[in-house]
């Protein structure tokens, strides 16, 4: 269900990304690539603000022993008293608002510049922080650990229930930080691993322009100094999947929208 200022035409997808407006992406067949985003200077740009909302059952955590890992009494600090470190599929507030939800625009093939510097994750007592990021095709993607224990990083590209190697990192030293081509071929989805610790998951959602964001813990969202006119505006969960819907921006005009998930979104 999607509210909003000037939305309409919602549209079930595929459960993975269509590939416009994102770096690539496998239908089922050969890669679908998005052409070169070009940078210009936007005339009285317009924005979108909202919120994701979620509806439904929330699904059920993911439940693992912290002894599933190495330095079992390094990241007990994130498990209860019985071992289990709970992960949550997905994050509802009392309001029902869902976080880590990547609102992003399809098929923009120019406007603002692209962010200079790419996304980065932190390694903080055993879990990836954020959870859920984007970046660009070509950035670099940073990730730096805080822990006094190792960690080792892969990255996977998920098309449909499958994983795909996409890169390893050398071995991580407390302190230290590594930076990652994003640099992908068969899908825009990327999941973080750690080959220490079972209960480490993070996701990176790779587009070809810079309109694309994350929910914050209320569910909010805002993309600036976009080019006016009829946009198609995604919202894409690792869990709960993808859905999009149109949308008209006016010239200098802050749209608002209000996207609502459920659990057969994808």
């Amino acid at each position: 269900m999607i509210r909003r200022g000037e939305a309409g035409d919602r549209r079930r997808a595929w459960r993975g990304v269509p590939a416009w407006g994102l770096a690539a992406v496998v239908l089922s067949g050969p890669v679908v690539s998005a052409w070169a985003y070009e940078e210009v200077t936007v005339e009285q740009g317009a924005t979108v603000t909202g919120v994701v909302k979620f509806s439904g059952t929330v699904p059920d955590a993911q439940r693992f022993n912290v002894k599933m890992g190495s330095n079992p009494e390094f990241c007990q600090a994130i498990a209860g008293a019985n071992g289990d470190v709970i992960v949550p599929r997905a994050r509802v507030s009392v309001g029902r608002e869902l976080a880590d939800v990547v609102v992003f625009l399809q098929e923009v093939t120019k406007g603002k510049p692209l962010p200079k510097d790419g996304p980065r994750v932190t390694i903080d007592r055993c879990r990836f922080g954020p959870r859920v990021l984007t970046g660009s095709m070509g950035q670099v993607l940073k990730v730096a650990s805080r822990d006094s224990i190792l960690h080792q990083v892969r990255g996977w590209e998920m098309v449909g229930n499958k994983r795909i190697p996409a890169f390893m990192s050398s071995a991580m030293n407390p302190g230290s930080e590594q930076a990652i081509p994003l640099q992908i071929k068969r899908s825009s989805i990327l999941q973080l691993s750690c080959d220490q610790h079972r209960f480490m998951e993070g996701w990176v959602l790779v587009t070809a322009n810079p309109y694309a964001t994350v929910t914050d813990e209320q569910g909010r969202f805002s993309l600036t100094d976009i080019p006016p006119g009829m946009h198609t505006i995604g919202a894409w969960h690792p869990v709960l999947g993808y859905q999009e819907a149109k949308i008209t921006l006016k010239p200098g005009h802050d749209t608002s929208v209000t996207l609502t998930m459920t659990p057969e979104s994808k």
